[in-house]
């Protein structure tokens, strides 16, 4: 490998909990820190770090080098799994139920629609194209921010190309009217890729998050199944922070999310009883927008 193996275990778990607190991944599917001597141990050979302790330094420093090298982490720990109208019935319930009831409460704001941890950008350009379906740009002034831990999958989001596999489960007349073959696969149309801001960001981090969070609505699906319980109530608390009261949350279903959801007291579920949506609440925080 190249740099000292002693006090191994160590330096492997003040790596791992490090990781932990800034990223908030629980890492249990590597069995604790196997995820350590796999994906990153190749950025400690490419910094010339001696050690999993001097990497560990690298990374606790305040500087560029360090703000840099957590964006590799990011990339290193991302497992990118997409494709088109993955989430169909999601994209049903924004264009039939959120934004009808949303624009009714803000119609002279526009209605901001933030895709956190959006991989390669699947799910926003999905969500444009039911919107573009259902003629709702025509009807109100609608933005979508999409978001992701990896600065690959954004940039392949930007690009816009995708493989046959990523778009199979979209009927042949969407894929005609959205796509055009490309040497590299098929490329998103122009029309709706511009509707999209793609940035990269630690959800875990306040500051990177706040503009993104002043949403009406939030999807964040297929993130959360990756952190620790105490990361998952942090980030839910900080997207309340920011949200309007009535902004809609779509989150990972099943009884453990509704639960910790349910634990932040910032959010109720939806009236009709869909599993994974939620109305943030009107008596916490302040109302940002």
């Amino acid at each position: 490998m190249g740099y000292e193996r002693t006090g191994l275990d160590l330096e492997e778990h003040l790596l791992r909990d490090l990781i932990r607190e800034r990223l908030g991944l629980s890492l249990a599917a590597y069995d604790g820190v196997a995820v350590i001597t796999g994906p990153l141990a190749k950025r400690i050979q490419q910094t010339n770090c001696g050690s999993f302790l001097d990497y560990y330094r690298l990374l606790i420093g305040d500087g560029a080098t360090a703000r840099n090298e957590w964006r590799e982490v990011m990339l290193a720990l991302s497992k990118p799994k997409s494709g088109f109208w993955r989430q169909r019935q999601m994209a049903k319930t924004i264009v039939e139920t959120a934004l009808p009831d949303l624009f009714s409460v803000f119609p002279a704001q526009p209605l901001r629609i933030w895709s956190a941890g959006c991989s390669t950008g699947e799910e926003p350009l999905s969500i444009a194209m039911a919107l573009n379906e259902a003629g709702w740009f025509e009807r109100a002034s609608i933005e979508i921010n999409a978001s992701d831990g990896s600065y690959a999958a954004i940039e392949r989001a930007i690009r816009g190309v995708y493989p046959d596999q990523r778009i199979d489960k979209l009927d042949v007349q969407l894929r005609d009217r959205y796509f055009t073959q490309d040497p590299g696969g098929w490329r998103v149309a122009p029309e709706i890729q511009r509707l999209i801001q793609w940035k990269v960001t630690n959800l875990m981090i306040e500051r990177e998050i706040a503009d993104l969070a002043n949403s009406h609505v939030i999807s964040c699906r297929n993130v959360f199944i990756y952190f620790t319980d105490s990361a998952i109530r942090k980030t839910l608390t900080l997207f309340a922070k920011h949200m309007p009261a009535g902004a809609y949350l779509f989150s990972d279903e099943g009884e453990f999310f509704n639960d910790v959801v349910s634990a932040t007291r910032c959010f109720e579920p939806l009236e009709s009883g869909e599993s994974g949506v939620w109305i943030r609440r009107n008596d916490v925080f302040s109302n940002v927008i």
